[in-house]
């Protein structure tokens, strides 16, 4: 089910795809929502507009009715004044002349007034003369309700009606004085298309004229003839505003459908002289026509809106394209990194979440190449360290190396041990070979093979005499200890340039070492008798000056079997001399001395304390001694360290092993060896820590001369890693060195031994002893070789020497003895780490440098400075 969702999501749409499609979504919505908000302003602007036109043209309306009366009354009472109007009216000898006389006038005043129809009436109401009708007189009139208004003698105005026709007409009496009333005179202004177009020219709306009947009819308009019948249905009997105009009422609003079209109408009652409805004149606005103006708007705006939505597609899809190539590059780096293949760069110069994006991806994609070859690194070396149930390696590829070896002969086994059976004899030996083992490793020597009763072991690096001398002493104070002086082994010691390396025959892979060193040890072998330890004479020449230093000087003598010179030191010599501290230096983890008995009775197979079940012997340091062990209570793998004897009546050691537990404890992190316990077995302390089945940096140093860049880049990250946790709790390390840094078979790093820690601010000075140096002269800093007060700056010089050594192999200062090492510690500046490794990445070289000044105010101030130089850098 999930392989088939997955396959669904990845042939779906594109990133890319979707994002066109939203955003192109997004403008087409927003152009439509701009477009139906826009329709509906036009709509809103245009009834507006068309409400507030209705209300120009009832203006209009009302002021043209006005000015019509007022005209009227004016014209009317300027004709019945008239001199011959009245002298007919009062003629009485001859009526028709006079009726002939009056409708002349009427007539001829006609069109000088500008009236469309006259009526001379009797005071009875009875028509005299009407210009409009010359054959109407006598007619009687008085029931018209214009008329009847004015028969009072009073002046009267309305609306006429004359069959379908509307008229604004006026009745004034015609008087002589004041008193003397001969008749009645209306004139009237007919309400036809002329008056509709003024009004509408004034108000800009359409008018209509409408005159009561059986049906309301359109007497005068400004509208199309399609629209006026339209109007005239809407109407017709039934019809609300028809009604409404019946019986007198003011339509204020009304909405019309005419021709298809939405109109927007207002219907004023046109009311005769008594006040009764004789027609409506409706005014008429066109939503269609307001909206069309407004419509030109609207459609600009939809053609530039699809325009935009074309152009901005197509620019978002350019962008889209532009701004995902990363991601997509992002996408196939991932997918690339899922199946294992780190070897890919992204680039993306570009400051935005996606340029930080991929610049945060390319350092993991660094990261996991840095872990990827670390792990390969340490896997391949692994792979040749040597089982439980192996008795040798062969590791390494074939080098001409130079080197110190040591020859061991275990002399009782020569002969046939007395009262022991074969089992009970291999037992032994195996006893044996284990004390010589633990000698050597504890040295920092390596075994290079063991044939019959003989074993032969190498030193190499700076001290390389001592720390083998130290060896023969542990070995001749330990295995030594026999009945009978010619069961006490034998040693020799030579130095020279040999070839080592996996030699393969009949299916077999051994480790060869051949040389003049070889040949060298075999002689000097020959030549000893029991309990001695003879040297070569480039050995000899190696530790002349530790010999003098101490009140030796061994006498040359002449081999029975070979010419060379040989060199003899006894036992106790060895003991007494790698016992002493040379020039106040305690060397932490390079010499071990002798004397420890009670820890030599710890071996493998014992149980400490009913709890730990000792296992094997890991190393021994300046303090103690760490054991492989199996912790009952924690049911796991333990390293187990414990305080060598000669140290237990020193108070001063004491507390410093408690406040290692102390300081340690405090340290939590993924690159720092993990502190378990702390307490006391048989009056021994004993720290218990966490056990990793590893190999130190400095035995990689030994089988690889120097690490890849890119292993050697992660480790140096690592280090400074779990250096800065201890840091961040105030803790000094003040022993950096490959010897305390452990590699687990992942390739994970572990800063370990804090034996000699130190909080970083002390709450009292002197805790180490003023002029005391603490640590391994070949890594300490110059502050540190002169016993002054240091801070972690000093771990960081210290963590500069070991950078030097990860990426060129080679230590910055060397010389055959510690004094002259620690003087260029002091007085000279590093060498460049260039003069070893051409093509170290410059930045590289800086950070190295930087942290091998002699000023500490110079080198960087903390270790996380240094960390992000190194983030910086990529495998």
């Amino acid at each position: 089910m999930t392989a088939t969702t997955n396959g669904s999501r990845r042939s779906g749409l594109s990133l890319g795809t979707r994002i066109f499609l939203v955003t192109s979504l997004l403008i087409l919505l927003s152009v439509g929502t701009a477009v139906v908000l826009t329709t509906l302003w036009v709509q809103s602007t245009a009834r507006a507009e068309a409400e507030r036109s209705l209300e120009r043209s009832n203006a209009a309306l009302e002021a043209s009715q006005q000015q019509g009366f007022e005209r009227l009354k004016r014209l009317a009472q300027l004709f019945a004044s008239d001199s011959y109007l009245v002298a007919y009216l009062t003629e009485t000898t001859d009526r028709e002349t006079a009726v002939a006389s009056s409708l002349d006038l009427l007539i001829e005043r006609q069109s000088s007034l500008g009236y469309d129809f006259a009526i001379l009436l009797d005071t009875g109401g009875k028509v005299i003369a009407r210009s409009d009708d010359p054959n109407a007189t006598g007619q009687d009139l008085s029931r018209r309700a214009l008329v009847g208004e004015a028969l009072p003698g009073n002046e009267a105005a309305g609306v006429w009606q004359e069959g379908d026709r509307l008229y604004y007409a006026v009745a004034v009496p015609v008087k002589r004085g004041v008193f003397d009333l001969f008749g009645f005179l209306i004139t009237g202004f007919a309400i036809d298309d002329a008056t509709v177009n003024q009004i509408s020219s004034i108000s800009g709306t359409h008018v209509a004229v409408v005159t009561l009947g059986q049906q309301p009819k359109v007497i005068a308009t400004t509208l199309s003839p399609a629209v006026e019948g339209d109007l005239g249905q809407a109407l017709g009997t039934g019809k609300s505003m028809g009604e409404a105009m019946k019986a007198g009422r003011e339509v204020e609003k009304a909405g019309l459908t005419l021709a298809g079209e939405p109109w927007l109408a207002r219907q004023s009652p046109l009311m005769d002289a008594a006040g009764k409805p004789v027609g409506a004149t409706i005014a008429l606005a066109s939503l269609g026509e307001g909206v069309a103006a407004y419509r030109r708007i609207q459609l600009v705006l939809i053609v530039a809106g699809l325009l935009s939505a074309l152009l901005a597609g197509g620019l978002s899809f350019f962008l889209v394209r532009r701004t995902l190539q990363p991601v997509r590059q992002l996408a196939m780096a991932a997918e690339a990194a899922r199946q294992g293949n780190y070897d890919q760069r992204i680039t993306a110069e570009r400051g935005d979440e996606v340029g930080q994006l991929a610049g945060a991806f390319d350092e993991l994609l660094a990261d996991l190449r840095e872990k990827r070859d670390m792990e390969a690194y340490v896997t391949e070396l692994s792979r040749n360290l040597p089982e439980p149930a192996q008795s040798k390696a062969v590791v390494g590829a074939p080098q001409t190396r130079e080197l110190l070896l040591m020859g061991i002969e275990l002399r009782r086994f020569a002969r046939p041990v007395d009262g022991a059976g074969p089992q009970a004899t291999l037992d032994l030996l195996a006893i044996d070979l284990k004390r010589v083992s633990n000698a050597v490793t504890s040295n920092r020597g390596q075994l290079e093979g063991a044939v019959g009763h003989r074993v032969l072991a190498r030193f190499e690096g700076a001290s390389r005499g001592r720390r083998a001398l130290a060896a023969a002493a542990q070995i001749l104070g330990e295995v030594g200890e026999m009945d009978g002086e010619a069961d006490t082994p034998v040693i020799a010691l030579a130095a020279g340039r040999a070839v080592t390396g996996p030699v393969s025959y009949d299916e077999q892979v051994e480790r060869g070492l051949v040389g003049l060193p070889v040949q060298q040890i075999e002689s000097l072998l020959r030549e000893a008798t029991p309990g001695e330890l003879l040297l070569s004479r480039e050995v000899h020449e190696e530790l002349r000056e530790p010999f003098e230093q101490a009140g030796y000087r061994l006498a040359e003598r002449r081999g029975l079997l070979t010419p060379q010179p040989l060199y003899v030191v006894s036992g106790r010599m060895a003991s007494r001399l790698t016992s002493v501290r040379g020039m106040g230096v305690a060397e932490t983890g390079t010499v071990a001395p002798t004397g420890v008995e009670t820890l030599s009775g710890i071996s493998p197979g014992a149980l400490m304390g009913r709890r730990f079940e000792i296992l094997a012997v890991l190393g021994a340091g300046g303090m103690g001694i760490v054991y492989k062990a199996r912790d009952r209570e924690l049911d796991d793998f333990v390293a187990l360290k414990m305080l060598k004897k000669e140290l237990l009546s020193d108070p001063t050691h004491l507390e410093r092993l408690k406040a290692e537990i102390k300081l340690a404890r405090k340290i939590t992190h993924p690159n720092v060896l993990r502190t378990h316990d702390f307490g006391e077995i048989n009056g021994i302390p004993y720290i218990s820590m966490e056990y990793v089945r590893g190999v130190t940096l400095r035995y990689l140093l030994d089988q690889t001369h120097r690490l890849p860049y890119s292993a050697g880049l992660r480790l140096a990250k690592q280090l400074c890693a779990g250096l800065g946790a201890a840091h961040a709790q105030g803790v000094m390390h003040r022993d950096i060195k490959p010897e305390n840094l452990i590699l687990e078979p992942t390739g994970n790093a572990k800063l370990m031994d804090f034996g000699i820690a130190r909080p970083i601010k002390r709450m009292e000075p002197g805790q180490t002893e003023a002029g005391f140096i603490v640590g391994t002269p070949l890594y300490l800093s110059p502050e540190q070789l002169q016993g002054q007060e240091v801070d972690a700056r000093a771990d960081i010089y210290s963590t500069g020497v070991v950078l030097f050594e990860i990426f060129t192999g080679e230590l910055p200062f060397n010389a055959s003895n510690a004094v002259d090492i620690m003087l260029k510690h002091l007085r000279e500046p590093a060498p460049s780490p260039r003069v070893h490794w051409p093509e170290i990445p410059p930045k590289l070289e800086a950070a190295i440098l930087r942290c091998l000044e002699k000023d500490p105010e110079a080198r960087y101030r903390t270790v996380e400075e240094l960390q992000r130089d190194l983030e910086a850098l990529s495998a």
